[in-house]
């Protein structure tokens, strides 16, 4: 039954992953030809800012949903009423303070750098922009009690139809030569509309929410939530910032550029994770089954990350550099500097690969271990930012990143998981991590090689370039589905898994 809803989610997923890039690249095409490169890196410096300000979302969704998995799993009503009223508290608090925070920055913003809009359109677009997010922590509680049960595929497919509303809405706007307000207010309704839609689901589901508990579990919720709250920090100062520190050192155009090259990439990695990590869920019922072979899924759970990660991150080196120009349309830009589009690419490898280990540590609870690595990750990564932007402009953002990845974090979080979960040497998982690095490595220059070779033909017009841009996906994928077969048996055990899931699925619905 887990494993379905976890099906479920991973279809929804897989479905919109098709979808919403290829809307997400016309809107982006069409933004930068009506408003500007200045008015996009506006945007994007408004929304990392607007991510620290709302730190505590996906904070308390995890922390809250590694309290659910126990009690959900018993039936335990009333536990589970327990520690949502308890958190319930939390939200409401945390919401007041957002929006307040939000009208307090909002009146100092414009002086962070030289907008394209005056002071006063620059404070009212940054208020407009934060205000859904602080009246979203009055609707999240039943969401993550939905999906903390593994059910998040009843409110995923509303939110990921919502989401492509949006995107055909702005694209309409867009041609027809809207201001920009228009673009801000879609955003704003997207985020209140979904969070309204998945709150009315989850309490149809769950009615008995509605019901006082016999007592209320403050306790349990806050001890958890201050230690995902740094987790949370780390992961927004590591991934998150690279817009604020160009804009502050660059300006706003500078900042609207690195946007076009990050573009491809943060759209990408979310997508591929958000397939990976819908089974999340089935990770924390997973580690409470003492008769379950955790290690096992793990490996298949690996393997299935890194597979989607080669894929992504060889495509996305390849085709990056004849890409950007086609998006950026009349914005002049120059060449793409080889080492940016290497670092881009090494830099979404891991972020996907990861996920494996982080969703193992924090579905056991290990996140609370991790808070000063949590500390080192981010000042070192914010550190090595301001200082290689001085030096290597664009190219020193995503270093600093790169750095940080591979050293602070590549060399905690995976032996804090293997020493305390699996109770293994985590040299296995460094062995398993360098051999599909390699391997990644080897198709990857084959096919830079392959591409190039062919360039004349592939830069010749935008119908044959995403003509060679689909053969290339499709051959990489097939190299890589091949390799993985062939060489790994945790992969094979993974397909069979999904294969027999299929299989039952269709059997249920024609008996």
């Amino acid at each position: 039954m887990r494993t379905r809803y976890s099906f479920y989610n991973f279809v929804v997923n897989l479905i919109t992953s098709v979808i919403l890039p290829i809307l997400g690249f016309v809107k982006l095409s069409l933004f930068l030809g009506l408003y500007g490169v200045s008015v996009n890196g506006l945007q994007i410096t408004i929304a990392q800012i607007i991510t620290f300000l709302n730190v505590c979302e996906i904070a308390y969704s995890l922390a809250f949903r590694q309290l659910l998995f126990k009690p959900l799993a018993d039936k335990d009503k009333q536990g589970v009423l327990s520690i949502y009223y308890g958190a319930k508290r939390v939200f409401n608090i945390t919401g007041t303070i957002v929006l307040i925070l939000g009208f307090v920055l909002s009146i100092f913003f414009p002086l962070f750098a030289d907008s394209p809009f005056d002071y006063f359109n620059t404070s009212l677009i940054f208020l407009i922009s934060t205000l859904p997010y602080g009246i979203s922590y009055f609707l999240m509680g039943p969401n993550f009690v939905i999906i903390a049960d593994q059910k998040e595929y009843k409110i995923n497919i509303w939110i990921q139809s919502i989401a492509i509303l949006r995107m055909i809405l702005m694209i309409i706007a867009i041609i027809l030569k809207m201001d920009f307000y228009v673009i801000v207010i879609i955003e704003v309704l997207n985020i209140l509309i979904a969070n309204i839609v998945a709150r009315f689901i989850a309490l149809k589901a769950y009615p008995w929410l509605k019901e006082k508990p016999e007592t209320i579990d403050n306790e349990s919720f806050i001890k958890n939530a201050k230690y995902t709250i740094i987790q949370r920090l780390s992961a927004l100062a590591t991934n998150n910032t690279d817009n604020i520190v160009i804009t502050s050192f660059m300006g706003y155009a500078m900042s609207g550029v690195y946007g076009v090259y990050s573009y491809l990439n943060e759209f990408v990695y979310k997508i591929v994770n958000s397939v990976i990590s819908s089974t999340i869920n089935s990770f924390g019922n997973l580690f409470n089954d003492e008769n379950a072979d955790s290690y096992k899924v793990f490996t298949e759970f690996f393997n299935f990350a890194c597979y989607g990660a080669s894929i992504v991150s060889v495509c996305i080196f390849v085709v990056m550099a004849d890409f950007i120009p086609i998006v950026m349309r009349k914005t002049e830009i120059g060449p793409i500097p080889f080492n940016l589009v290497l670092m881009f690419s090494i830099n979404i490898f891991y972020l996907t690969m990861r996920e494996p280990v982080i969703i193992s540590r924090d579905a056991n609870g290990l996140f609370k271990d991790a808070k000063n690595n949590a500390y080192l990750l981010a000042i070192s990564k914010i550190v090595l930012s301001v200082i290689m932007v001085r030096i290597w402009g664009l190219a020193g953002v995503i270093g600093a990143t790169l750095i940080t990845n591979w050293t602070v974090d590549f060399l905690y979080n995976p032996r804090l998981v293997y020493k305390k979960v699996f109770k293994l040497d985590v040299i296995r998982y460094y062995k398993m991590v360098f051999s599909r690095v390699v391997i990644t490595a080897i198709v990857g220059a084959i096919s830079y090689y392959v591409w190039n070779l062919f360039i004349g033909y592939v830069t010749s017009g935008t119908v044959k370039f995403l003509i060679s841009c689909v053969i290339l996906g499709v051959a990489v994928l097939i190299t890589f589905t091949i390799i993985y077969s062939v060489l790994y048996e945790s992969y094979r055990n993974l397909i069979r898994r999904i294969y027999n899931l299929f299989v039952r699925r269709m059997e249920g619905r024609t008996s």
